[in-house]
């Protein structure tokens, strides 16, 4: 559907992790897995990179394909000014999606590439990885419906918006802003449109481990996943706080996979790992993500650091999976 619809935000994304109301719940408990010590203490010399090669499955033959994509974080450390005017150095993660997507109806197609770009700012794991402010910019372009549309047109919705969330310092309370853009190319009527903005204060109640939604990969890392994990954030669609939790129980496995670590040749590495689905917890729980994990064999020799090793992502209207698969591994000392 050529336009740009400003109403929902529900885009199928790989950070998109929600869950249901929330309640009284302990703290997890937080590890700096990320290093080869995960004793370790933040250090201005962090630098991580991780790539992943997105693939998409298909369900059955429908009207939407994604070619491969790429999927890419960096993760570093600098010092930035907290909400109290206090400098501290802090994570700074970035992650690129950058996918092509086909939609087909009646011989006639349409390619796009779909981009998200995302970056988040956060305390370490003394002050449990409690966010200071992140942004997201999407422009995506998602399936309009589980059945075969009449007409191109009416295949799929356009988005192009940018999403920014800044806490307090003690995490208490987030300053949303929302900007939406008209999709270049799309409904001529809106072409000339200025970008609409949005802005919102979120009250972070409750207790227990608080993430930011651009942080929730990142941060699943630092937790020991084999006891389940049960934490807070804010769910974007709704821009209310939620609760996030495991949909399955966590179970422990060996995880092959060919990739590379620190500039050598890819290899097949079999991995100690940890399987489970996250997503909503209670009543209209969607569609739930499947994440696999590597876990902690020795605290002072972390080798795979805890790395996410792959994901499963739904696409909308069940039109299929996209798979994300760790390539290539950068890992901090």
């Amino acid at each position: 559907m050529k336009k740009s619809i400003v109403a929902c935000l529900a885009v199928a994304l790989p950070a998109a992790l929600f869950a249901a109301c929330t309640g009284g719940m302990a703290s997890l408990t937080l590890s700096s897995n990320w290093y080869a010590n995960t004793s370790s203490s933040i250090s201005a010399a962090t630098h991580e990179e991780l790539t992943y090669l997105v693939r998409y499955e298909a369900e059955e033959d429908g009207y939407v394909a994604y070619a491969d994509g790429s999927y890419k974080t960096k993760l570093t450390a600098e010092t930035i000014s907290l909400a109290n005017g206090e400098n501290e150095l802090c994570y700074h993660l970035n992650a690129v999606l950058d996918i092509p997507v086909t939609f087909t109806v009646d011989g006639e197609s349409e390619t796009f590439t779909d981009r998200v770009v995302s970056d988040v700012w956060f305390r370490d794991v003394r002050h449990e990885l409690r966010p200071v402010r992140s942004e997201k910019s999407v422009l995506t372009h998602t399936p309009a419906s589980d059945q075969t549309p009449a007409s191109l047109e009416e295949a799929y919705f356009a988005y192009d918006y940018t999403f920014t969330a800044e806490y307090d310092i003690d995490c208490t309370s987030a300053e949303v802003a929302i900007v939406y853009r008209t999709v270049e190319g799309e409904d001529e009527a809106q072409e000339d449109a200025e970008p609409v903005t949005e802005t919102m204060t979120v009250a972070l109640d409750g207790s227990g481990t608080y993430f930011d939604n651009e942080q929730l990969l990142f941060g699943l890392r630092a937790v020991d996943l084999s006891a389940g994990v049960s934490f807070r954030s804010v769910n974007p669609v709704k821009r209310v706080q939620e609760t996030v939790g495991a949909t399955t129980e966590p179970i422990a496995s060996s995880e092959t996979l060919r990739f590379s670590v620190n500039g050598g040749e890819a290899e097949e590495r079999e991995i100690s790992a940890i399987s489970f689905s996250i997503g909503y917890s209670g009543a209209n729980s969607g569609l739930s993500q499947s994440l696999v994990y590597a876990v902690t064999t020795d605290a002072s020799a972390n080798t795979y650091r805890n790395v996410l090793l792959r994901m499963d992502v739904p696409v909308l209207h069940s039109q299929g999976t996209l798979r994300y698969s760790l390539t290539e591994a950068t890992f901090s000392d």
